[in-house]
């Protein structure tokens, strides 16, 4: 099975649950906007996934709409991002939620790191009057790759 294809049956499966649980209605549209969305390389943004939708002729109210569903039904993550222009990207959600990245703020690079110190360090925190239920962690700064080039420029 593809990659894809068992990303969009384990969403549609997560949604259907969400769905069913806040009393929501079931929908052919939402189910094509998220084939769609779980197609598509990650992350995207919501203007990616509106030209995907362009060929079912599916609203960019209902894309934005749906975009929302699965964020609260935890399908997907939507991160700010600054890569030459602020946008909201839109990921998967597989396996765990919770999220380690490394930023370039030169040129927008994004990588995931695994630090369990700084992983169990956010797990174990607990915060009056609130239940955490995952976590995104970004550190920005300049990846090797730019610090080479501006030593080159120097030289």
């Amino acid at each position: 099975m593809l990659k894809s294809a068992r990303a969009y049956i384990l969403a549609q499966e997560k949604l259907v649950r969400f769905l069913h649980e806040h009393e929501k209605r079931p929908s052919k549209v939402r189910n094509i906007v998220l084939s769609l969305a779980c197609a598509l390389p990650q992350p995207f943004t919501a203007e990616q996934l509106q030209r995907a939708c362009e060929a079912e002729r599916i609203s960019v109210g209902t894309v934005y709409n749906s975009l929302n569903t699965f964020v609260d039904a935890q399908i997907f993550r939507a991160t700010e991002r600054q890569r030459g222009k602020a946008a909201t990207e839109y990921e998967l959600i597989t396996g765990s939620s919770n999220r380690l990245q490394i930023v370039c703020k030169k040129c927008g690079r994004v990588t995931d790191i695994t630090d369990k110190a700084i992983t169990t360090l956010v797990q174990d925190r607990k915060y009056s009057n609130f239940n955490m239920q995952h976590f995104s962690l970004f550190i920005y700064g300049e990846c090797r790759i730019c610090r080479k080039k501006k030593i080159k420029t120097k030289a």
